[in-house]
């Protein structure tokens, strides 16, 4: 476990202590952000004098996240505030001038944008003119322009911006979600003028936003995502939508982690502002009517439904499309057909198979729309930046960005960030990197319980990974509905027996075993006629505590596995 600390930076007693555990005291004051003092008055002078605010936010669970929270303090310190969802067709992502002269009409005096606003320079400027003040809360990098080979940054003319990300930010922790960010912003708020302020509720969801934005899970992200997950877990879920979706969804308190957390709630939430409107979101965190809170949160189910398969056909077409530019170092596809609410998944999917930075854009009215997502060598924000004049919008951070583009520029964009991209066979090769090679023997239950010690995993603070070398396999079987998953029996020098599963890896197994066995053993073992099937394998795996009939035993998730070096040799002899 010391090596597993070591791995991620982590080498005093004090870092380890914080890491291992992370209580919430061990947060930085909100205050030391810049412009919260200031954000604070101005929302505290509004609410006195009665001031309409708006709520400007965004259509992803970090975004639905931010205005739940915001809107929810807000109303309950006696606020005149609504909130505002763009439609992601109609309007994209950030402010945009028709909406800011809407609210002028409608009398609003205050705007507070989350999750977006720090590069909305003209709309904010428009804002101003129609005697609106503004506040941003963003987690998104701000603009910056060369001046003499030194990088200048460049902020709207907001009246207060709450973004750690600024370069005359003093705050210590620069990686907040806008979940995160506005959770401590209210935090702060509510201890400044003495409103109540449910922290079980809103920490619930920073925590939910802060792993499904998949910002880098350590420092006080993974405080807010472990306490979070630790409260949910004990049935501490006082919002009724949320509780709503988790009965739905039939998950269990106690079991909920980051996996349920990223690939179940989050792509509900995420569904809405792809396939109808985030606004169905917000509806349900928001409500405290249990019958629509049920209809809403069924809604929500149904829309992921109808995005995964949307997702996986455009994934296959997106695959063809790539295999044309096979040669290029970042992936630019414009597929017109894909439709553009899930134009960010495909070009995750993407950049996760074939290990390349991915630029996907499809066609959005008159115009295109794109969403990039990067390899951890490569900086998409300032990469795409270089190439700003080919932008009508454009803004995201290292790993991520999202842009509108005119269709005649897209080759241009394609020929321009190939020709400036730096990166090495070496940085595009798809690594697997293990904390460390034990002996399998050495993977008991005990092990695992302190491994535990170190969730919730993401970004930065990766599952640990174990190899061990010569494991023989005392049984192998296929399982699944697609027969795609393999299930092992492995023996310890010890004779211990260790079950894994490995999900989706029968077609790698198959390939493997073609070196070793005959065409007929093959058969029978695929037939279910063999049952036993000796191979000695290199593993790399994650461990974990497998809960069935009441009896808890350690499991190995086999990440990958090759043919032993020894096994080789003997097959080549």
């Amino acid at each position: 476990v010391a090596t597993v600390l070591a791995n991620r930076g982590i080498s005093a007693r004090k870092e380890a202590v914080r890491y291992l555990n992370p209580v919430m005291t061990y947060c930085y004051n909100t205050r030391n952000i810049k412009d919260a003092e200031k954000a604070a008055k101005i929302i505290a002078k509004a609410i006195s004098k009665k001031v309409k605010i708006a709520i400007y936010g965004d259509y992803d669970a970090d975004g639905v996240m931010s205005i739940t929270i915001l809107y929810k303090t807000l109303k309950n310190a006696g606020a005149d505030v609504f909130y505002y969802v763009p439609k992601r067709e109609e309007e994209g992502y950030g402010l945009n001038r028709q909406a800011v002269e809407h609210f002028a009409a409608e009398g609003v005096k205050l705007i507070i944008t989350c999750d977006n606003g720090i590069a909305a320079f003209p709309e904010i400027e428009r804002a101003k003119e129609l005697s609106m003040a503004v506040i941003v809360i963003d987690h998104h990098e701000p603009a910056f322009i060369e001046e003499g080979g030194v990088r200048v940054p460049k902020t709207p003319d907001a009246n207060a911006i709450i973004d750690p990300k600024q370069t005359d930010c003093r705050y210590p922790f620069k990686n907040l979600c806008a979940a995160g960010l506005s959770y401590k912003f209210v935090k702060y708020f509510c201890t400044e003028y003495h409103i109540s302020f449910d922290d079980d509720e809103f920490l619930v969801l920073a925590a939910i936003a802060t792993i499904c934005d998949i910002v880098d899970l350590v420092d006080e992200n993974r405080i807010i995502a472990k306490n979070g997950l630790k409260r949910l877990n004990e049935g501490i879920c006082k919002n009724l939508g949320l509780r709503k979706l988790i009965e739905l969804r039939k998950l269990k308190y106690g079991d909920i982690d980051e996996c349920i957390v990223g690939f179940i709630i989050g792509p509900c939430i995420n569904a809405a502002g792809r396939l109808a409107h985030a606004e169905i979101a917000v509806n349900l965190f928001t409500t405290d009517d249990e019958l629509r809170a049920e209809s809403l949160a069924a809604e929500i189910i149904a829309l992921n439904e109808s995005r995964k398969e949307m997702s996986e056909r455009a994934f296959e077409l997106a695959c063809t499309e790539a295999e044309k530019f096979s040669d290029d170092k970042v992936l630019v596809l414009f597929i017109p057909e894909i439709h553009e609410s899930i134009i960010g998944v495909v070009a995750g999917k993407l950049k996760e198979k074939y290990s390349k930075p991915t630029i996907m854009i499809t066609k959005s009215g008159d115009t295109a729309k794109g969403s990039a997502r990067s390899i951890e060598a490569y900086n998409i924000f300032e990469e795409m930046y270089a190439h700003n004049d080919l932008y009508l919008r454009f803004g995201g951070h290292a790993m991520a960005a999202g842009f509108s583009i005119l269709e005649e520029n897209i080759p241009v964009l394609r020929q321009r960030i190939n020709a400036t991209c730096r990166l090495t066979e070496n940085e595009l090769t798809k690594k697997l990197y293990a904390d460390m090679i034990i002996p399998l023997n050495d993977v008991t239950f005990e092990l695992t319980q302190e491994l535990e010690l170190c969730e919730p995993f993401g970004r930065k603070n990766e599952e640990p990974t174990f190899i061990s070398e010569g494991v023989y396999t005392e049984q192998i079987s296929i399982l699944g509905t697609n027969r795609k998953t393999l299930k092992f029996i492995f023996l310890t020098d010890s004779r211990r027996k260790i079950k894994a599963v490995a999900f989706n890896r029968f077609d790698d197994f198959l390939a493997l075993l073609k070196s070793s066995y005959s065409e007929k053993v093959i058969e029978s073992f695929v037939n279910g006629i063999i049952k036993k099937l000796t191979v000695k394998l290199d593993i790399a795996y994650h461990t974990e505590i497998n809960e069935y009939n009441g009896i808890s035993s350690v499991q190995l998730k086999i990440i990958d596995f090759k043919l032993s070096a020894e096994e080789e040799e003997c097959e080549n002899d």
